[in-house]
């Protein structure tokens, strides 16, 4: 642990008076200027804020001194002091530490349901990507609050496609899980256009990843394995074609979910491991024979085994004995195969 580890520490134990006298004794003033960065939010983030002001004051190094504000800013923001960290913000040197710092103010006073004037802030920030952030972060707000409509209205001035995409997928799930459903359709439609847009692969396939599990997740599975084709990253691709996969279980298509698992698991890695929670989803469910196939394609002998004992104790607890005592005779691992057995014999004897 370095010093200025050690007296980040302090700061955020409230041991200001020791955290200082370590500080003073750093001789490089870079160094001594982070030091004391990290004890003014420190003291900001316990209230403290004429004493933040002080220390930040005596900050050498510009970079430092902006950050340190910057974090007293927000700490006023998150105090109710929205008033007075609107006023410290704008005296903020560096550019990128002002905008973060409007942005941490409008999230608070989203937060604070405070949202016409959170959008006020948002628009005075001058980067970019941190205006688009706190858009999104009222969005979010405002979707949390199930003010929908409010929300899309947000969600469509965020300039960066990648944050925009992300909130409007958010909103949609939301409006899913509160039983919208047409509207979460368009909504997703519209999160998916805006998608297209990101002109960064892997970003595109990240916030395409997103939305289709959230289609999952809202039980949009008609559309979810489309949007996944969609995603190039391969590993991405996968990991959320498997979901949908166990998803399709979960909601009890027992007919298509073997078959769509067969057609969509691309990548090796991911075989075992999908066909493993198809077993488990579709034993709970009592599709014993189902959960049966799924189990003998899984290729890894441990994860099979492990699949096994969960379809013969879900058979046994359904009252199936004989028919449990032939599953755990399948199990490859003898000592598993033991512990089952008894088990089961057990559960026979009550």
């Amino acid at each position: 642990m370095s010093l200025n580890d050690i007296i980040r520490a302090m700061a955020e134990a409230g041991q200001f008076d020791l955290a200082l006298q370590a500080a003073q004794k750093i001789e490089d003033a870079r160094y001594r200027s982070f030091a004391l960065s990290d004890i003014a939010k420190a003291m900001a983030e316990a209230s403290q804020f004429d004493l933040a002001l002080q220390v930040a004051q005596k900050i050498e190094d510009a970079s430092a001194r902006s950050w340190a504000f910057r974090g007293i800013a927000e700490a006023m923001a998150k105090a109710g002091q929205i008033d007075l960290a609107l006023q410290f913000a704008q005296k903020i040197e560096d550019a990128s530490a002002r905008s973060w710092a409007f942005r941490g103010i409008a999230e608070a006073m989203a937060k604070a349901e405070q949202i016409d004037l959170a959008l006020q802030v948002a628009q005075k920030i001058e980067d970019a990507r941190y205006r688009s952030w706190a858009l999104s972060d009222i969005a979010e707000a405002m979707t949390k609050a199930e003010q929908f409509d409010r929300a899309l209205q947000i969600a469509q001035k965020i300039e960066d496609a990648w944050r925009r995409s992300s909130a409007l997928g958010g909103i949609a799930e939301a409006m899913a899980k509160a039983g919208q459903t047409e509207q979460a359709n368009e909504t997703f439609q519209l999160a998916l256009q805006v998608a297209q847009k990101i002109e960064d692969a892997l970003a595109r396939s990240l916030v395409l990843m997103d939305i289709a599990v959230a289609m999952v997740k809202t039980v949009q599975i008609d559309l979810a394995p489309q949007v996944a084709q969609k995603i190039e990253d391969a590993l991405a691709r996968s990991l959320v074609l498997m979901d949908i996969a166990v998803a399709i279980a979960k909601a009890g298509q027992f007919d298509l979910v073997l078959q769509a698992a067969q057609k969509i698991i691309e990548d090796a890695r991911y075989h075992s491991s999908v066909f493993f929670a198809i077993a488990v989803a579709t034993a709970e469910a009592g599709q014993f024979d189902l959960a049966l196939q799924a189990a003998q394609k899984i290729k890894g002998a441990s994860a099979r085994s492990r699949a096994l004992t969960e379809i013969a104790e879900a058979m046994a607890k359904a009252g199936q004995i004989d028919l449990a005592v032939k599953v755990a005779e399948m199990i490859d691992d003898p000592v598993e195969r033991f512990r089952v057995q008894l088990g089961i014999h057990l559960m026979a004897a009550k």
